[in-house]
This record gives C-alpha cells, sequence and structure tokens, in this order.
C-alpha cells in the first residue's frame, strides 16, 4: 500500500457554487526559488543582447551614455532626409517627368503618415518594450531609405532628351536635333510599341510615397517614445541635458544633409558608371540630371547598422530600479486608473461612455480657452507657409537666380538652416527670462513672427532672363522660322545663340552643324548673324552654343538674399520656446498634455501637410513650357522665374499676415492668470526664498 493511499482526496465537491474544485493537472506544490535564483533571473532581464545572446564584453554598451550616442546618431540620420528630399525636389520632377503638385505630394505624405502612426506608437510605446520600439522604427527607415533609392535601377540609364550625346551621335537621332531643310513640317512623335512614356515614369510618385511611409517610422518614436526610454532610465535632474543633446544632433542633420545633397548634384545621375561629360552634359545643362540617389543607401545602412545595437538594450537599464524607487511615493496616472478599477469593478460599457464624454469637455475646455484656440490656428497657417517655402527652397533658388541645383541646395543649407538652429537656443534663453508671465510670452511670438516676416519681400528680387524663342513662349517667330527643320514641338535642349536668345533647341534655332570638340552649332538660319535682331536671310554663317544664356545678376543679389533667409530662420525660431511655454500656461495643468497633443495634430493638418501641396500647385502655376510625350504632360521645363518670386512671396506673406494676426488676436484676448505676477518670476522667487533660508 502506498504511503499517500491514506490521505484524504483533495478532489472534492466545491464548498459553495463560486468555488472551483481542484483538478487532476492541478500541480501540488510549487517551486522554490532561491534568492539568488531571483536576482540571477532579473539581472538576466537588464542585459544587454540579443535573443538571450548577452556575453559580459557587451555589457559595456549597457548604459544610458551609450543609449544616447546610438539614438543621436539614429536622429541625425533620420533629420538628415529632411534635406535630401527638398534638395532633390527639381531633379525628381525632371528624373521622373513628375509636376511639382506631385513633388509636393512626396513631401506631405511623410506628415500624413506621421499623423497616422504617431498616436499608434506613441500608445503602444507605454505598454511594450521601448528599446525594441524604437530600433525596430530604426530598422523600418533603413528599408525605407533603399526604397527610395530603388527607381533609380529600375528605369534604366538616363538619357537626355535631345539626343545630343557627342559619342553616341548617330544619323538616326541626328533629325531629332538639328535642322533638317529636306524635310517639311514637324516630327512626327513615335509613340507606342516599346518606348516609354511620361506617364509611366511619373507612376513612380507611389513608390516614393510608400517608401515616406517607412521613412516616417523613425522620427515618431524617436522624438516621442525615445525621450521618455531616456528620461525612464537617467537621473531626473541630467534628463534634460540628455533630451538637449539628442534634439541639437538632431538639428545638424538637416545643415550637412543640405551640403551633402549639394555635391551629390553635382555628381551625374549614372555616376560611377558614366561621368556626363562625355555624354556632353555639365551640370549648367538643364537636361543635367544629378546623383539623387546615391546618399540613400548610405543613409540605409546606417540606420541599419545603429538599429542592431538598439535591439539590444533592455527594457530597464541597469540601474533603473533605484531611480523607480526615488519615484514611488507618487501616485502614476495608471495606479490612479488601477484603484478606480478596483473599486468599481471592470471596465463597463458605461464607464465607456462616460469617457467619451470626458473626452468631449477636455475638447470643449481647449476651444473655451480662446487664447489657445487662437494660438494654434495662427501658428499652423504660419506652418502652411513655412514649409512649403521649405519644401521647394532649393529649387525657388534655381529658378530665380539662374543657380545650378548643387549651389542652391549648398547656399539654402548655409543660410537658413543654421539660421533655425541658432534661433532655437536664443529662444530657450529668452523663454527663461520672460518667465511663466503668458502675455508677454506672447507678446514675444507676436513680435518675433512680424520681424521675421519682413525678409521675405527678397522673393521678389530676381535675376533678368534671356529672351527666349520656344514654341510655347515666341510661337509666331520661331515657327515661321524653323517651319522646314521637322522640330518636335517637345524637343528640349537648349542652345543659347550669338543675339543672346535662348532658343528651345538646335533645331529650333534653324541649325545644320555641329562642332563635336567645342560644342558649338554652326549654319543657324533662325539666329541673324553679328547679332541683329532682324534679317533673317542674311547669308552670313551665325552660331549658337549648348546649353542655357547665362543670367545677369548684379553682384549684391545673392548676398543679401541668402542673408535674408538666414535672419528669416533665425528670428522665426526664437519663438518656439516662447510658445511651447506659453502653451502650457493657457491651458489647465490637467489639460496640458492633451492641449499639446491636440496643437501637434492641427499643426499638421491645417499647415504641414497642405503646405507643400500649396506651393507645388502654384509653381505649376507658373510653368511656360510642359514636358510632353504622346499626350501625356511631364515636368515642367521652363518656368516664369518672375511668377515664381511673385507666387512665393504672395503666399508667404499672405498666411503669415493671418497667422500673425491670429496671433495678435490671441495675445488681446488673454487674460492675466495669477502665475503672471510678479510674485512667480523666477529672479524674485529666487530671492524670496534665500532670505527665507538665511531667516
Amino acid at each position: 500500500m502506498s504511503m499517500f493511499s491514506s490521505l484524504p482526496d483533495l478532489r472534492q465537491a466545491a464548498l459553495n457554487q463560486t468555488a472551483r474544485p481542484l483538478l487532476d493537472t492541478t500541480p501540488r506544490y510549487e517551486p522554490f526559488q532561491t534568492t539568488d535564483q531571483v536576482l540571477k533571473e532579473k539581472q538576466g532581464s537588464l542585459r544587454f543582447g540579443w535573443f538571450g545572446f548577452t556575453p559580459d564584453f557587451l555589457q559595456f554598451f549597457n548604459t544610458s551614455r551609450w543609449l544616447l550616442f546610438f539614438m543621436s546618431i539614429a536622429a541625425y540620420v533620420d533629420c538628415t532626409t529632411f534635406a535630401f528630399i527638398p534638395g532633390i525636389v527639381s531633379t525628381l520632377e525632371k528624373r521622373f517627368e513628375m509636376s511639382s503638385s506631385q513633388s509636393g505630394f512626396i513631401i506631405s505624405s511623410s506628415q500624413i503618415f506621421a499623423l497616422i502612426t504617431v498616436p499608434i506608437i506613441t500608445h503602444i510605446g507605454g505598454k511594450a518594450h521601448k528599446g525594441k520600439l524604437i530600433g525596430i522604427g530604426v530598422l523600418m527607415f533603413g528599408i525605407g531609405a533603399f526604397l527610395f533609392a530603388s527607381p533609380h535601377y529600375w528605369t534604366g540609364p538616363y538619357k537626355a532628351p535631345g539626343g545630343s550625346y557627342v559619342m553616341n551621335m548617330t544619323s538616326s537621332t541626328m533629325p531629332n536635333t538639328l535642322c533638317q531643310s529636306s524635310t517639311n513640317g514637324s516630327s512626327p512623335e513615335q509613340c507606342g510599341g516599346s518606348t516609354q512614356s511620361y506617364s509611366n515614369l511619373s507612376n513612380y510618385l507611389y513608390v516614393f510615397v510608400v517608401a515616406q511611409f517607412f521613412l516616417c517610422l523613425c522620427g515618431g518614436p524617436m522624438f516621442t517614445v525615445g525621450v521618455a526610454y531616456l528620461d525612464e532610465n537617467v537621473k531626473k535632474k541630467v534628463s534634460g541635458l540628455y533630451v538637449a543633446v539628442l534634439y541639437t544632433v538632431a538639428c545638424v542633420g538637416p545643415t550637412i544633409g543640405f551640403l551633402v545633397i549639394g555635391q551629390l548634384l553635382s555628381l551625374y545621375v549614372e555616376w560611377p558608371s558614366e561621368d556626363g561629360y562625355s555624354a556632353g552634359l555639365t551640370p549648367w545643362d538643364p537636361r543635367w540630371v544629378g546623383n539623387w540617389w546615391l546618399g540613400f543607401p548610405v543613409l540605409g545602412v546606417l540606420a541599419i547598422l545603429v538599429a542592431i545595437p538598439l535591439l539590444a538594450f533592455p527594457k530597464k537599464l541597469p540601474g533603473s530600479e533605484e531611480l523607480e524607487e526615488e519615484e514611488e511615493e507618487l501616485p502614476t496616472k495608471a495606479d490612479l486608473i488601477k484603484a478606480e478599477e478596483d473599486e468599481g469593478g471592470v471596465c463597463s460599457k458605461g464607464r465607456t461612455v462616460e469617457g467619451l464624454k470626458d473626452l468631449l469637455r477636455s475638447i470643449m475646455d481647449l476651444i473655451k480657452s480662446y487664447s489657445f484656440s487662437l494660438l494654434t490656428l495662427g501658428v499652423s497657417i504660419d506652418a502652411l507657409a513655412y514649409m512649403g517655402l521649405f519644401a521647394f527652397a532649393p529649387k525657388v533658388c534655381e529658378l530665380l537666380f539662374g543657380l545650378s541645383v548643387m549651389s542652391s541646395s549648398t547656399y539654402f543649407g548655409l543660410s537658413m538652416v543654421p539660421g533655425a538652429a541658432l534661433g532655437s537656443l536664443l529662444g530657450g534663453f529668452i523663454s527663461k527670462k520672460i518667465g511663466v508671465n503668458s502675455k508677454r510670452l506672447l507678446l514675444y511670438v507676436f513680435v518675433s513672427f512680424v520681424v521675421s516676416s519682413l525678409p521675405a519681400f527678397v522673393f521678389l528680387m530676381h535675376c533678368p532672363e534671356p529672351h527666349k524663342a520656344y514654341v510655347s513662349i515666341d510661337n509666331v517667330n520661331s515657327m515661321a522660322c524653323s517651319s522646314s527643320c521637322a522640330c518636335a514641338d517637345s524637343l528640349h535642349d537648349p542652345v543659347c545663340g550669338e543675339n543672346g536668345v535662348q532658343y528651345q533647341s538646335p533645331c529650333h534655332a534653324g541649325c545644320t552643324a555641329l562642332n563635336y570638340t567645342t560644342m558649338i552649332y554652326s549654319d543657324c538660319s533662325c539666329i541673324p548673324a553679328g547679332g541683329m535682331q532682324s534679317n533673317f536671310t542674311t547669308d552670313v554663317t551665325s552660331f549658337a552654343a549648348q546649353g542655357a544664356c547665362a543670367r545677369k545678376c548684379e553682384s549684391y543679389v545673392l548676398p543679401v538674399f541668402f542673408v535674408s533667409l538666414f535672419v528669416m530662420g533665425f528670428i522665426g525660431s526664437t519663438a518656439g520656446p516662447p510658445f511651447t511655454a506659453v502653451t502650457l500656461r493657457l491651458v489647465p495643468p490637467k489639460l496640458r498634455s492633451f492641449g499639446l497633443g491636440m496643437q501637434w495634430t492641427l499643426m499638421r493638418i491645417l499647415g504641414m501637410i497642405p503646405g507643400p501641396i500649396v506651393y507645388g500647385r502654384a509653381m505649376d502655376n507658373a510653368c511656360l513650357q510642359w514636358q510632353t510625350s504622346c499626350g501625356q504632360r511631364g515636368a515642367c521645363l521652363v518656368y516664369d522665374s518672375r511668377k515664381v518670386g511673385l507666387f512665393v512671396f504672395g503666399l508667404g506673406f499672405g498666411l503669415r499676415t493671418v497667422g500673425v494676426a491670429l496671433c495678435f488676436l490671441s495675445y488681446l484676448v488673454c487674460k492675466p492668470t495669477p502665475e503672471d505676477g510678479p510674485e512667480n518670476d523666477e529672479e524674485k522667487n529666487g530671492l524670496k526664498l534665500e532670505k527665507e533660508v538665511k531667516a
């Protein structure tokens, strides 16, 4: 007989209806863990590594400083794309036959995806492993960077329109470039078959938009969940310093990005397999397409390399337990919710309805704070103007002053972006000096917006353009002279005649010969010899040089323009910290986080998302001649630079005027609060506290 046979059977019926009888599968006892086993298991969850691979030599990186280092590199890589994409806008339009409205949508799509993904990510981040979430976001960024560059490999080698490749010139391409006087009428356009139309190229717009979705998954977690992850694992007295370092490194990204993309665009799109010069193209040629794609694989590799260590950080860094013990006495919002659920039971339908009512009450409370509502609307409209200008600024510089793509990106990167970074630092100092006085903070925001709007008048400056003899611009003269040259209307291969007039192509200039060494066209029947503006029947040989005619700019124009951009970015950015500070003062303490979230959402819906699209549509309206193929419209070939400047100035100055007016109304309706009193000034409080301590 077994020694347990005499023991009573524990599998008995329940004593009451609510009790549950033991089952056969219920264990008889729980294994006991020693103190050493518990400590070892706890320490194992705080180790640096991947999937259980946590050797001792890797624990050297398991510190908050290394976490800040890797997060800063990831933030820098992410913010570099803020410069890369605006810097290559005109190149993308030229290469993939897109309008400015379409390229503006590519830029706006990042904000659209952020509007959707950031709330979801922040909600998950409150419960999930924050370190892993950041690492996954950086990894997705790396995938998106490779995807953004992929159309370069799918489209095949770039062939400049006009067929004037020196090394590849054949008799079959000559009629497309030079005048063939023996042929009457215009050259028919070959469509169908294997010929690729512009509409096919423009479909790569969707590839860029999908890539933007992956790219936005880095910045969202980094500056929301990532900041919280840093704050949880460092002492509170140094938390602000860590976050400041993260944001400072991120601000360097756009500046370096514009400089890098400017150098990359000086390389040919097919580099290193082809340098462009052998094809008869130079960076100053309107048909030149720079190397827009090379920077993205580099950023992708960096992102993936940084994602690997970020994925290795534990949920809590060693030493975080002591930080938690220091704050154990402070009840958290989660504790309060749990206590309410313990008192009232599980969440019911009535509790959900009450939560929705509370949400509506919070929204109404924010709306009733008229000063907050007006300030949010004003800054959102200002963001519409600023974001649209930032998206197309390099292209605008290129059109107004005839700069090359690489020069405009470089100059813009050295002017407005550093000014904005320095302005943010000064704005923090100003905000600290002003203190918590809402009226003073609002007044400074209003004044800074007014002063930073004044340099917008520089967009009325431009360098005079040469006269253009294009089919769409000077249809009568162009067609009358070159009607017998079989010139396709869609042909765009600009040449500069010796009379200072820019012609649409050598064919439209009536040129019949080309010197392959000097790239000088001769026997141009449509160009008056000796610079004369008439007498097309002269027998004297006339010449034309390949490329657009140079624009005559005064020496002071470019320095004044880019210094004004620096001042605009510098003064406007000083309003950032005071704006955040006054936002926290204008809403009740319990609604501050909610107010910042609603403000962030409205700024994107009303400003950052539509801004690039609105400015892109305005630039399309300034187009004089579109690229066409088989009835499909592609990119704009020729802009009216005067209209570009007027549209940019009109939009920017008009929108900022409305934003400034709303900020001024916010200042007028703002009522002083007890916090605005002098007894709350930091310096006076410090003196008062010092006197009390001495007493």
